[in-house]
């Protein structure tokens, strides 16, 4: 494997546009504050990055621990690009990992929508056991199911990906991702997540569920098939957290448990001083009056909000209850 990787520069790939900058740097804020190692970033946008360059600059170019790269992808023209729900894009911008990080020869891959939450160090110097990527797997999903993939197929969620860059070219994963899109773009039930699954179905190695904290182990969205105690100690013990789905932590009246690491993080960025967009008065009454509701009347409600989500996991299956992104 050549030289020790935990004296290495640790190499991370982020992919959004403009409308996720701001969430892309409360994400890197966090990693510089828990990481000691020195950190190669790259953000590639399928836009001119220019948009949005400078407020990182400012926000972290003083860091000499960091270097910062951006990359604008220009994706083919012949190939339909499917972005279901509240994807872009830039989701499928992770084929390009190679040659965005030339000359390095593994990244971790972050959505945008991540908070880490401890060092990631052990994640970087992780074994990859000759396998292309590590991921975490989704806990109970459906879709290996959905896809008929033989039984006992895992299923992982690609918004925290470990990639062996050298493998991940030698073996054309970007070509035979894009070919298989090209040839099943109905597969593409969350963009890029069901393509690299399917392609890449016996070359990934399963990564602690820390690594990858995804909504429904902090909200019953589904259920996980996984002991309580073990739900507990992932939530206790998270080292990426991401907030997948619907739920956001830049909404006022989002209540994620986590929420409050999001905003500590982009308070450290350019967009300190950012307001949640649905802060209005109403909303403020809102929240105060569900702070006092008795306990049978929060369920009531929770139990309400829980049939309206599955209503909307069953007309969309591409909802966070599934793992997407």
């Amino acid at each position: 494997m050549g030289a020790d990787p935990g004296c290495e520069k640790i190499s991370v790939l982020f992919a959004f546009d403009a409308n996720y900058a701001q969430h892309g740097a409360a994400c890197i804020a966090s990693l510089i504050s828990h990481s000691a190692a020195p950190l190669d970033i790259v953000i590639a946008s399928s836009e001119d990055p220019a948009a949005f360059a400078d407020r990182f600059v400012r926000s972290f170019g003083g860091n000499p621990r960091v270097s910062l790269e951006f990359r604008q992808v220009k994706v083919p023209s012949d190939t339909s690009f499917p972005t279901p729900s509240k994807l872009t894009l830039d989701t499928y911008l992770r084929f390009w990992a190679d040659e965005l990080l030339p000359g390095r020869r593994r990244a971790i891959y972050l959505d945008p929508d991540t908070i880490v939450a401890g060092p990631i160090e052990e994640l970087w110097r992780t074994d990859l056991r000759g396998n292309v990527l590590g991921a975490v797997p989704i806990p109970n999903s459906t879709r290996p199911a959905t896809h008929g993939m033989p039984p006992g197929s895992q299923f992982f969620n690609a918004g925290v990906l470990l990639v062996d860059l050298h493998a991940w070219r030698d073996g054309k994963c970007r070509d035979r991702c894009l070919d298989y899109l090209r040839r099943h773009p109905e597969r593409a039930l969350d963009g890029d997540q069901d393509i690299l699954n399917l392609v890449l179905i016996d070359e990934w190695l399963p990564l602690d569920y820390v690594w990858n904290v995804i909504n429904p182990f902090y909200r019953p969205t589904f259920d996980l098939k996984l002991p309580a105690a073990e739900v507990a100690r992932i939530c206790a013990q998270a080292r990426i957290i991401h907030f997948n789905g619907s739920h956001k932590p830049w909404f006022y009246l989002d209540n994620h448990p986590r929420k409050a690491e999001y905003v500590r993080s982009l308070a450290q960025t350019d967009w300190r001083g950012w307001r949640p967009p649905d802060l209005t008065p109403f909303n403020r009454v809102r929240k105060r009056v569900t702070t006092v509701m008795p306990k049978w009347a929060k369920r009531r409600g929770r139990a309400l909000v829980e049939a309206a989500r599955a209503l909307r996991v069953n007309t969309f299956p591409h909802d966070a209850a599934r793992g997407g992104h």
